[in-house]
């Protein structure tokens, strides 16, 4: 017996449309997750684009999925905060494990964006692209602007990025 493991959230009729461009973005933090819905934005405008959000809900074993450890009515309020200059989809999709639940919310065509804080180190969303492309899924890695240890390139007169490391 299959169970349903997504709840998809009714969104107005001008959203459902079949987009030319599907632009997939897990939520992770309300902060990472604007910053890659912003990206979306800039991204997919005059493309015909249209932005699917999923929330990746972990339900642990012993539980069933249909019993989530987080009221569904928290997650969908979670994701109606969000807002787009693009149409938007919010889907809840319950799973075992992150990535498996998130690959099945896939299609051939998605590019998937993330949204990371900048680190010296190799991040969790930074593994979690590599093992995307690696599977042969389109990803793009968009840096949190807002956080306090990014800096934007300065440019000398030449426009030559000039390339700043920050030993903290």
């Amino acid at each position: 017996m299959k169970q349903n493991n997504r709840a998809v959230i009714d969104t107005p009729q001008v959203e459902r449309r079949q987009a030319r461009l599907d632009l997939v973005i897990p939520f992770t933090t309300p902060e990472l997750t604007m910053a890659a819905i912003n990206a979306a934005g800039r991204l997919g405008e005059g493309l015909g684009a249209g932005i699917r959000l999923l929330k990746i809900q972990v339900v642990p074993w012993p539980l069933d999925l249909s019993q989530s450890p987080v009221p569904k009515e928290f997650l969908t309020a979670q994701l109606q905060r969000l807002a787009s200059p693009l149409p938007m989809k919010r889907e809840i999709r319950f799973a075992r494990e992150f990535e498996p639940g998130l690959r099945g919310a896939l299609n051939e065509h998605s590019l998937v964006i993330l949204a990371t804080h900048k680190r010296p180190w190799r991040t969790r969303t930074e593994h979690l692209a590599a093992q995307l492309r690696r599977d042969g899924y389109n990803v793009v890695i968009v840096p949190d602007i807002a956080s306090p240890n990014y800096k934007l390139p300065s440019r000398d007169r030449e426009g030559v990025v000039a390339q700043r490391i920050n030993h903290a």
